[in-house]
């Protein structure tokens, strides 16, 4: 599954570039055809506003239909397989970013777990762990959001504490990679 959502992700920034390129590209075979943009949007049946807003990349909303006929009449077609070819070294390095991931996840709820499971000494933990925040607000070394954010949850009874921090949702990555409890793992 992983493979796969990486190399969707590949073909989407692949196809943004493509579509970034898409007025040069226009522009260029155009010109190498030796076709006024006039000529060019009568042989693809757009108007030639289209095709200048096109050719400018000021045509945000330009629908599909209108790039095929252009790109139909200039005897063009948008290829990706030469740029789909995913490069290892970037698929590699994603999925040691995933892997990474995957590891601060799993040490956050083995935590969650242990604050669940006895609370006095969840307490000393805490204590600990609002220190760091206090040092990250102090030393403004963290971004407020961040420090907030962790206040709060640090503030919680160590249950509660446990059950939000295995509930992150949207946020966990980015809470966990800026978290108070790097030494209890280090």
């Amino acid at each position: 599954m992983f493979s796969i959502l990486c190399f969707v992700h590949y073909i989407e920034q692949h196809a943004m570039s493509l579509i970034a390129e898409l007025p040069q590209i226009v522009r260029d075979r155009r010109r190498e055809l030796g076709l006024s943009q006039h000529r060019l949007a009568e042989a693809a049946a757009v108007s030639r506003t289209t095709l200048s807003h096109v050719e400018r990349g000021k045509a945000p909303h330009v629908q599909t239909d209108v790039l095929d006929r252009i790109l139909r009449a200039l005897d063009l077609s948008p290829r990706l397989s030469a740029v789909a070819t995913p490069d290892p070294a970037r698929l590699a390095a994603r999925a040691a970013h995933q892997a990474r991931l995957h590891g601060q996840r799993e040490r956050h709820l083995r935590l969650a777990v242990e604050l669940a499971a006895d609370s006095r000494a969840a307490r000393g933990r805490i204590a600990r762990a609002r220190e760091v925040v206090e040092l990250w607000r102090r030393k403004r070394s963290c971004s407020p959001l961040y420090v907030r954010r962790w206040t709060e949850l640090l503030s919680l009874p160590p249950a509660q504490l446990a059950r939000r921090m295995a509930s992150l949702g949207e946020w966990e990555d980015a809470m966990f990679q800026n978290t108070p409890w790097s030494w209890a793992w280090t």
